[in-house]
């Protein structure tokens, strides 16, 4: 007996030793990368600013006064605001710190506000694109696991909801927070954002992945999961037109539905992986890194275009943070493997 709990004891610490080495690559990539995130951030947003060019509706006129302030730094500065979850005052006080290589006075509060009022909603979706075209190749990327998932967004503002009330016996008007709704398609493999936006919690989940597919570019051979949410003819056909298999959830069919109107989502229902399918699960790292931070999942602005721009800002920023993680993972000589071998 003694000699097998030596043995047992020795495998123990063998496989023990094995996930310790694991963790500790993670752990050494985790330290670095928040180490180095502030100035990686403001050097990479500097770098893609330059190179998208500002849109045709904002470009400068060449009457009238010089501008003080320049269409890049400006940009750059409401980026930073947005990722850093900074209110437009505490921006203010921040820009001296940041270094950013404008040799430019530094805005005030207002000025920033107008800058972020001016920058367009689809020149950010543009930048989005950038940021995760740069991930997926620094990653090294071509095929894998892409879900698409939401989560709960708080703002400050309240409305007035009539509810039944137990105690009375009668309808009462409560008021509660409005809550908006956070889309995302994201690579699981290495959790890059893909496409984001931001809509109202009335708005339905399959309407708006139909919106997000619209513009979404073909990824051949990789396998996009979604739960019951997403469980729609026109997204089955849309993602087999892309080139991917879909993974999707699905609810049980009437009856009376026919085999015809679903030929894309019986043809689904066939492929189906479940053991794929749990990976699904992997999506929500991004809601729950987003979430662990100070600012959380909580937005200051009230009015619809601003909101939707601070969701598009929200996005390109992880993307920032998860391509300074690959790149210190590549200095640590650590090499992830892919979820699914292909």
């Amino acid at each position: 007996m003694f000699v097998c709990r030596l043995w047992w004891g020795s495998g123990l610490r063998c496989v023990l030793s094995k996930e310790h080495r694991r963790r500790g690559g993670y752990w050494k990539v985790y330290h670095l990368a928040h180490t180095l995130e502030l100035d990686s951030l403001v050097k990479d947003i500097v770098v893609l600013v330059k190179e998208c060019c500002p849109p045709v509706r904002v470009k400068l006129s060449m009457r009238g006064r010089r501008p003080v302030h320049s269409w890049e730094k400006m940009v750059c500065i409401c980026l930073l605001m947005v990722i850093l979850g900074l209110s437009f005052r505490d921006m203010q006080n921040m820009v001296p710190r940041l270094g950013l290589p404008w040799d430019e006075p530094y805005p005030d509060h207002s000025t920033i506000h107008r800058a972020y009022h001016k920058i367009p909603l689809d020149y950010l979706e543009s930048m989005l694109d950038r940021v995760a075209h740069l991930c997926v190749r620094e990653a090294g990327w071509r095929s894998g696991l892409v879900a698409a998932d939401s989560t709960g967004v708080e703002t400050d503002r309240y409305e007035v909801v009539v509810k039944p009330s137990r105690r009375k016996r009668c309808f009462e008007a409560v008021r509660r927070i409005i809550h908006l709704k956070y889309h995302i398609i994201a690579i699981i493999d290495h959790l890059i954002i893909l496409k984001a936006k931001i809509t109202s919690y009335r708005c339905s989940d399959s309407q708006t992945l139909r919106s997000m597919l619209r513009r979404f570019k073909a990824m051949r051979g990789s396998i996009f999961n979604a739960d019951r949410a997403y469980d729609a003819e026109y997204i089955f056909k849309r993602i087999y037109k892309l080139g991917m298999k879909p993974n999707i959830k699905q609810r049980n069919m009437l009856k009376g539905e026919g085999r015809k109107r679903h030929k894309y989502r019986m043809k689904a229902s066939k492929e189906f992986d479940e053991q794929t399918y749990h990976y699904r699960g992997l999506i929500e790292a991004i809601f729950g890194g987003e979430e662990s931070d100070e600012h959380k999942l909580k937005t200051r602005f009230r009015t619809k275009e601003h909101q939707e721009k601070w969701g598009q800002i929200l996005a390109i920023g992880w993307n920032l943070k998860t391509l300074n993680r690959i790149r210190c993972t590549k200095q640590l000589k650590i090499t992830p493997k892919p979820i699914l071998h292909n």
